[in-house]
Formats: C-alpha cells, sequence, structure tokens
C-alpha cells in the first residue's frame, strides 16, 4: 500500500495542475466608439464613451456612460439567468426594471442574429487571455467585424443574454447594436481587484417601471440623440 502513496500524490498534482484558477472578481474598463453613425460633433459629445464590467464570481454589472449626462447599467447573473437594468439621464429620467422570463426572451429575441465562428488566434488584451471570433450578419450592419473573449475570468456566460450567447467567457472587444445605434467597444484596462456586494445595489431614488415602458423610454432617448 505505501508504494501506492507516492503515485496517488502524483495524480492529485496533476488534477490540481489542470484545473483552471479563475479570477474571482475584478473590473474591465472599455472605450466606447461609434464607427457608422453619421451625427454631429455635438451628438457625439453626448454619447456615452466609456464602459465598465464589474464582476464577482457568477455576478456581472455593466455600466455605460457618458459623464453624469447619462448612465445606463445591466445587472446580470448567469447562475438563476436574472437581470435588472438602470437609466439615468440628467434630470430627466432616474428608472429601474427586473425583467421576467418572458421580457428576458423579448430582449434576445430583439437582437441580431450573429453567425459567429472560433478561430485559432489567441493574445494577450490587457493581461487577459483573449480568443478571436469571427461575426457576421446578413440583415446587420456588421459585416466580418471579430470580437474578442476571454475564459480567465469567473463569469464563462457573461453574455448569456446577448447575440453572442455562444461564445463562453467575457468579452473584450465586440460590436453592440441596441436601440439603432452601433457601438465598438474595446478593453482599455483590466484590474483584478475585490469587489463588494453593495457595488451592485440599487440607487434607492431610482423608480421602477416595467420592461416595456424602460426600452419606450430608452429606445426615445437615444432616437432624438441620433437625430
Amino acid at each position: 500500500m505505501q508504494k501506492l502513496y507516492p503515485l496517488a500524490f502524483a495524480f492529485f498534482l496533476m488534477l490540481s495542475a489542470c484545473s483552471p484558477n479563475k479570477i474571482e472578481q475584478g473590473e474591465i474598463s472599455y472605450s466606447v466608439t461609434y464607427p457608422h453613425a453619421d451625427v454631429s460633433g455635438f451628438v457625439m459629445s453626448l454619447l456615452p464613451d466609456k464602459m465598465s464590467l464589474v464582476f464577482k464570481g457568477t455576478k456581472v454589472m455593466t455600466t455605460i456612460k457618458r459623464g453624469k449626462i447619462f448612465t445606463t447599467q445591466i445587472i446580470t447573473d448567469e447562475a438563476d439567468n436574472s437581470i435588472e437594468m438602470r437609466l439615468v439621464f440628467g434630470n430627466e429620467y432616474a428608472i429601474y426594471t427586473v425583467l421576467k422570463p418572458g421580457d428576458i426572451d423579448n430582449l434576445r429575441n430583439t437582437q441580431p442574429d450573429y453567425q459567429i465562428t472560433p478561430t485559432e488566434d489567441t493574445d494577450s488584451l490587457s493581461g487577459l487571455f483573449g480568443k478571436r471570433y469571427t461575426v457576421t450578419c446578413a440583415s446587420d450592419t456588421i459585416a466580418n467585424q471579430d470580437a474578442w473573449f476571454t475564459e480567465d475570468l469567473a463569469p464563462q456566460d457573461a453574455y448569456w443574454f446577448t447575440s453572442y450567447s455562444s461564445i463562453k467567457g467575457v468579452p473584450l472587444q465586440y460590436d453592440f447594436e441596441r436601440y439603432g445605434v452601433f457601438m465598438r467597444i474595446e478593453i482599455s484596462k483590466f484590474d483584478k481587484k475585490e469587489i463588494k456586494d453593495s457595488d451592485f445595489e440599487r440607487d434607492k431614488k431610482l423608480t421602477e417601471v416595467s420592461f416595456t415602458e424602460y426600452e419606450a423610454i430608452a429606445q426615445e432617448l437615444f432616437d432624438a440623440l441620433m437625430k
């Protein structure tokens, strides 16, 4: 029996070496551009130019903002497929909505249908190991664009509610279209840091609305901005 101990120990070490060590919490900062937007300089100055993704375990909060003028947030948890959306626009709107299963279906059904193909290309983006995917969509503005995702982080299905649901991991670089606005989102920095549960908490000043009301208000705002 004594001869089995070294073998068992070696086998344990091998399993440990093969087990992925995911980063449990941190924050990704992104830049946001509008490569297909035909708008004035003034309108461009109002559009969101920064995005952040804060995660802890399976919970993710994505924030897109422009200074103190405009902020939208999507808080999701892949463990229970929950989604909350928040929007603040100046002094005019401060709202949130918690999506029901039917709302989530509507959200997914109103997004572009992307054809996603994995490639053999890999690279380090801001210190995270990323894989490249080609993205095409016949009925959309996207034409042979690409997306980069990483599996280094704890969330493994971070974009389960989007057109990128077939890709495992967290996005590092990708295109996003919503409310008739096309955005290019690219990682600029990654911070491995402690995230508090309170970071995900909702401001008590926000008023709850239905998902239908939320979508109508958001669409109206972007329509006004993009005219």
